[in-house]
């Protein structure tokens, strides 16, 4: 009785308030907000979808604080905005540096150091114009929020290598205190991934003051950039700590098809534009992986999902997802409309047991994924209207009363 209950508001919530949107010339607009909380079914949960704020144009990447304010990036504004108490706040946080924007850059993740309640310390990755004409770089910075509406002491931490053509950038807090940075910009078939010199397609390996720690794997080696930690990457937008292991986790997008997730090595060369798993742009085949000397993928996704943040859950409100692992995907096989969120299940080797895709019936982009205090799991969907949405576990008063 109830999975025929949720089967049929879904439906009807999604008939009413999801339908496919055509532009006028063919082009595909995005797919509209539910304006109510949706029930949707997967394999072991019913859960409950809700849209907590909305009216974010082209967020990025998200922070969820301790006290539940959440922190997210809008990258061509560019702009910091804040959810507090699910509520919006009208105007952006004050206090941000000159950042460039363009296409695929700007601001683009936030992080909070793992001191954060005692610090009160953010982290942002976004581009700064050089000197050289039309040239840029990846920065990190760091300011202090203390829940008022301007940042405080912000500072420049790092400052990358010049490049012309940007992709996006994720940060995560080792559990040693370091931070790992992306870089993309190494989207076509150009070595730029290959060249140790500069910082396209490479995983960045930071002290929390920016600086290079001394045991990076090239730090003593001539002509490589001492803070690369691996390489051969193409456009990186998710990256996670196993939270039993403490190993680095990524997902690469492929150009066409062949997305990623890597268990990051310290100088491992992951490949890109070399070998991979699915084709160049122009539809070519590319050269497959293993080959010696190179990382081979964990799993990959084929057709690709274009992946995009990355969580593994530890919280309680779904006890029967604990050690799972959720990709956000902004549309699978380049069609749009398809967004979701990917749930893999492994082992205690690492073998992949499960997969699932979630919340598809939303036809969202799924930019970024985060777990709150609270245990529930939150998305940031990529749209001129971005917004955030809550997971969480879908109860009747029948069903917690234990009679359905």
């Amino acid at each position: 009785m109830y999975r025929h209950l949720i089967s049929a508001i879904a439906a009807v919530a999604l008939h009413a308030s999801i339908a496919a949107p055509i532009h006028a010339q063919g082009r595909p607009t995005p797919y509209p907000l539910p304006d109510e909380p949706v029930m949707l079914q997967t394999v072991n949960a019913d859960i409950k979808a809700t849209v907590v704020a909305e009216g974010i144009p082209r967020p990025f990447g998200f922070a969820i604080l301790p006290d539940g304010d959440m922190l997210i990036t809008d990258r061509y504004t560019p702009a910091l905005r804040v959810i507090r108490n699910d509520v919006l706040d009208t105007e952006p946080l004050q206090g941000l540096p000159t950042i460039r924007t363009g296409f695929h850059s700007g601001l683009l993740d936030v992080e909070a150091h793992p001191d954060y309640a005692d610090n009160q310390l953010i982290y942002l990755s976004y581009h700064t114009a050089l000197p050289d004409d039309g040239e840029y770089a990846i920065t990190v910075g760091r300011a202090r929020y203390d829940g008022s509406d301007t940042l405080k002491d912000f500072e420049q931490l790092f400052v990358g290598t010049g490049m012309t053509i940007s992709g996006g950038s994720r940060m995560v807090f080792a559990p040693d205190g370091k931070l790992f940075v992306t870089v993309g910009g190494a989207m076509d078939r150009r070595p730029l991934a290959q060249d140790l010199t500069r910082l396209e397609g490479k995983v960045l390996r930071l002290n929390d003051d920016g600086n290079v720690p001394a045991d990076n794997p090239f730090v003593d080696q001539a002509d490589v950039h001492p803070a690369i930690y691996s390489y051969g990457h193409r456009d990186q937008y998710a990256v996670t700590i196993h939270p039993q292991t403490g190993e680095l986790f990524h997902a690469e997008l492929g150009p066409l098809g062949g997305d990623k997730l890597n268990i990051i090595k310290a100088g491992g060369n992951y490949g890109w534009p070399l070998y991979g798993y699915g084709s160049y742009n122009d539809g070519e085949p590319m050269a497959k992986l293993p080959r010696e000397g190179f990382e081979s993928a964990l799993l990959i996704w084929q057709p690709g999902i274009v992946p995009s943040g990355l969580l593994f859950y530890t919280g309680n409100a779904f006890p029967q997802w604990q050690g799972n692992l959720f990709a956000g995907s902004i549309q699978r096989g380049r069609l749009p409309g398809t967004g979701g969120l990917e749930r893999v299940v492994f082992n205690d080797n690492m073998w992949e047991l499960q997969r699932e895709t979630l919340v598809t019936e939303l036809h969202q982009r799924i930019r970024d994924v985060a777990q709150g205090p609270d245990g529930f799991i939150y998305l940031l969907t990529e749209e001129d209207n971005g917004a955030v949405i809550r997971l969480e576990p879908a109860r009747t008063a029948a069903y917690q009363n234990g009679t359905d």
